[in-house]
């Protein structure tokens, strides 16, 4: 024997504007961009390049053997040289938040191990030049990951620019990778200290 319905009490349901509704989203997407993501866990982790390591022939110094890559973008961040360091004569490259929603820094991802993470590290400086940095990235296909990249663990007050042979290294490791043709073209603007 079926039960009687019981009366259906009123509902109210408050209704959002379009424009209400994609500033709530927005909010949303913008504290998730906020948290800090950690690298993969476990013996390979996934490193984010954007400077002179683009470069294959100076990567493979640093890494055992061949790695998955990926081309990626970090979204609201810029390209900065906020060091001078002298015995390369050029700024460091690093990358820093942006609150402009247009600013992105192109690299290649890199699944590397423990081995070539201290390689790495060593060959970066880590912890008086560069420090590590857990990030998020992007791939061509809004697909986003978990990663980690260097970044310069103490900026100078007043930024640097990079040297010609830096510029050059970064300039022919995106035309390697085949980074987006507006990027290649703001790395050919970039002011050298030259």
């Amino acid at each position: 024997m079926e039960e009687p319905l019981a009366e259906e009490s009123e509902v109210t349901v408050e209704e959002e504007s379009p424009d209400k509704v994609l500033k709530r989203l927005l909010e949303l997407d913008e504290k998730q961009e906020t948290d800090a993501f950690l690298a993969p866990a476990g013996p390979v982790m996934r490193l984010f390049v954007y400077d002179e390591l683009l470069l294959s022939e100076v990567l493979k110094r640093y890494l055992d053997k061949p790695h998955l890559e990926m081309i990626a973008q970090v979204p609201r961040h810029s390209l900065v040289f906020p060091r001078y360091f002298p015995p390369r004569k050029t700024g460091l490259a690093s990358i820093v938040r942006s609150l402009e929603r247009q600013d992105e820094v192109w690299g290649v991802t890199i699944d590397v191990s423990g081995q070539d993470l201290s390689r790495l590290d060593h060959y970066k400086g880590i912890p008086n030049r560069y420090h590590r940095r857990n990030i998020y990235v992007q791939d061509r296909g809004g697909l986003k990951y978990a990663a980690f990249t260097y970044a310069v663990s103490v900026p100078e007050k007043e930024p640097s620019r990079p040297s010609t042979e830096l510029k050059e290294l970064m300039l022919a490791g995106a035309r390697e990778r085949n980074l987006p043709a507006n990027y290649i073209a703001f790395l050919e603007s970039l002011p050298t200290l030259d």
